[in-house]
């Protein structure tokens, strides 16, 4: 079954892959984000020829940050709004089930077999797909100061990948083989049984 899971979980961060770049050849980048880009990249180059030290690297990285997530938010909902569609609207529709999963022959269920509600594939992909990071860096470009965002959204990016570590290794080392996504949403991966 992790294998299967594996496997899934790599075809579904293909089509992730694929929808990211599709986004971004329909909706370009404006020009000014490819100036905060630019900058960026300038940015990296005098921190790493050490004309800049650390600390006034992460602080105007922070600010660019910032200014290029303002810049890109159509991308970023987009990718948001597609994100939200296929790991918790396909599989509530599709019987728990992704474009990864349904080829394994794995889905989605409830623990205790019960109907698997919206909230439950939302919370489980809180930690599975990193919902919880896209919402705060979407939603935070309008709440969180300018000064505040990048640190914001690193703590969030932080703890959103301590979580995905912890999960997988209560996927392969426990007993029961379910993350914490599937603890905290009541869910687990089941083989798909074909009804005769």
């Amino acid at each position: 079954m992790r294998s299967k899971r594996t496997r899934a979980f790599i075809i579904d961060f293909i089509v992730m892959i694929i929808v990211s770049y599709l986004i971004n050849t329909f909706i370009p980048p404006t020009r000014m984000a490819r100036e905060l880009q630019a900058k960026s990249n300038d940015l990296l180059e005098k921190y790493t020829s050490h004309e800049i030290n650390f600390n006034s690297y992460l602080k105007s990285y922070g600010e660019l940050s910032y200014d290029l997530a303002s810049e890109q938010k159509v991308n970023n909902i987009a990718y948001l709004i597609f994100i939200i569609s296929y790991f918790i609207i396909l599989p509530f529709i599709w019987k728990g089930r992704t474009l990864g999963t349904f080829i394994n022959g794995i889905q989605v269920e409830r623990f205790d077999k019960g109907y698997l509600y919206l909230h439950q594939l939302f919370v489980r992909n809180l930690i599975v797909v990193g919902i919880g990071y896209l919402l705060v860096a979407n939603i935070g470009v309008y709440f969180i100061p300018r000064s505040y965002y990048f640190i914001v959204i690193s703590i969030v990016g932080l703890i959103q990948i301590v979580l995905a570590l912890f999960s997988a290794y209560m996927i392969l080392f426990t007993k029961e083989k379910r993350g914490l996504q599937d603890l905290i949403s009541n869910t687990e991966v089941t083989r798909i049984i074909k009804k005769k």
